[in-house]
């Protein structure tokens, strides 16, 4: 039987193969952030996220460059919105997203695009703090990422909670309206964006199938704003049953006779449900797709 320190540097061993396994498939911009990261290997305690682990912080980020795919939002948050933005974001700007990262962190402040974060004392002091939530309890940097992104960009929805206070994150203060998540798309990843839907009557189409296969054989990003009352079960949807709460990413969808097979991001994984049609078309509170514009 193999001892404790043994398993522990074969399990580390494999980590380390498996890391270099997949720095072989990075892309270019990849491949930058990472070796932009790690000259701050030695990373020092912020003075303004004094939560927020340096060891932890950078290995969030590492992780989130090298498999966006899995990108999590944390069990029973309102940050589903803002997860689906980092899963676009961070494939299409990794080194953009390291550099934005890193400032945060050091100076407390810091532009993403044109927009600039300012992240209130509140959000500072919380970040690192969050638990219960699955993953995201040491996924430090995302903590910082997720209530900043709420912190800075408000929606009718916030109006009643502004403010952050411990277990906000749980309730309305982050809920992400439709028209505040396509304002993130514009603000955060430079897209053209397009949309149809609101947030309390479904689009009508003609057919709905047809519609999203053409906006992903277009090479369009596109995400769908959803009742997540049937693809999970989650504590906000006893308030919310008949009402959209969730965003996902589309990367396919078929149909046949019925029913429809889908292939989406979601909850940090690469997920395939099928369903009838009329229950699809049900759920369905708004389609977005966009491109990415010129690098600035």
């Amino acid at each position: 039987m193999l001892s404790k320190l043994k398993l522990f540097i074969i399990l580390l061993s494999l980590q380390s193969f498996c890391l270099k396994a997949q720095s072989i498939a990075l892309n270019n911009q990849q491949a930058a952030a990472i070796n932009y990261l790690d000259s701050f290997t030695n990373l020092q305690q912020s003075p303004y996220w004094t939560n927020v682990k340096p060891k932890l912080f950078v290995q969030n980020i590492r992780k989130n460059i090298i498999q966006p795919l899995h990108i999590y939002a944390g069990s029973n948050t309102n940050f589903c919105a803002y997860a689906a933005l980092s899963y676009t974001c961070i494939n299409t700007y990794p080194l953009r997203y390291a550099r934005f990262m890193i400032e945060l962190y050091t100076n407390g402040r810091a532009s993403f695009s044109e927009t600039k974060f300012r992240p209130s004392d509140n959000i500072k002091i919380a970040a690192g703090l969050l638990k219960f939530k699955g993953e995201l309890d040491i996924n430090h940097g995302d903590q910082m990422w997720y209530l900043s992104l709420a912190d800075h960009f408000k929606g009718y929805v916030n109006l009643i909670n502004v403010n952050y206070k411990p277990g906000a994150e749980d309730k309305l203060w982050p809920a992400t309206n439709f028209c505040k998540f396509n304002r993130m798309l514009r603000s955060i990843c430079n897209y053209e964006t397009h949309a149809v839907g609101t947030d309390l009557i479904r689009p009508y189409f003609r057919d709905i199938t047809a519609y999203l296969n053409d906006k992903i054989a277009n090479n369009h990003q596109v995400f769908l704003y959803l009742n997540n009352a049937i693809l999970h079960k989650r504590n906000h949807n006893k308030v919310s049953y008949r009402l959209p709460t969730h965003y996902v990413v589309l990367f396919s969808i078929a149909q046949i006779d019925s029913n429809v097979t889908m292939v989406y991001w979601d909850y940090g994984f690469k997920t395939q449900r099928e369903m009838p049609l009329s229950e699809f078309k049900d759920i369905v509170f708004g389609v977005t797709w966009c491109k990415k514009q010129i690098e600035n």
